[in-house]
């Protein structure tokens, strides 16, 4: 996904905020090495909490030598600048799922199969981005870009 927004822009981000679906190894090793070629600072969620537990405070010292690539991770994102960073996903993609699902039944898809799946979210996507760039320019600046 990150190759293919370098590709798009033709720069790389400088921060990638990933679900905790994304956590393994391979994923790690792979932020690591873009962190080290393209300079992009990945922070990938390791896991969810449950209802019932509390965010580990921010960690103190250094970081011990023997930590694996997933507990480098997991303290990195309880920092002030790691949780401050994460935070801000639930303001930038949350709202963006929330909405597609709430108001254009975005729930279920209606296709079949793994491209036509891919092809209708891209659709509603689409769909979300229109209706955002409607609001924002109005009618009447859409009439007289057309006429």
């Amino acid at each position: 996904m990150l190759d293919q927004c370098a590709a798009n822009t033709g720069i790389h981000p400088a921060q990638a905020l990933v679900d905790a679906g994304y956590c393994c190894d391979a994923n790690l090793d792979a932020a690591a090495r873009r962190h080290a070629e393209h300079g992009t600072e990945t922070l990938i969620a390791t896991g969810r909490l449950g209802h019932h537990e509390q965010v580990p405070p921010a960690p103190r010292g250094r970081i011990p030598t023997n930590a694996t690539r997933k507990q480098r991770m997991a303290r990195k994102l309880r920092t002030k600048p790691g949780s401050a960073a994460y935070r801000r996903r639930k303001a930038i993609v949350e709202p963006v799922f929330g909405q597609i699902i709430t108001c254009q039944n975005g729930r279920t898809l209606l296709l079949r199969g793994e491209d036509a799946a891919r092809g209708e979210w891209r659709l509603l996507a689409a769909c979300h981005n229109l209706l955002k760039i409607f609001r924002h320019i109005g009618t009447s600046a859409l009439a007289t870009t057309t006429g």
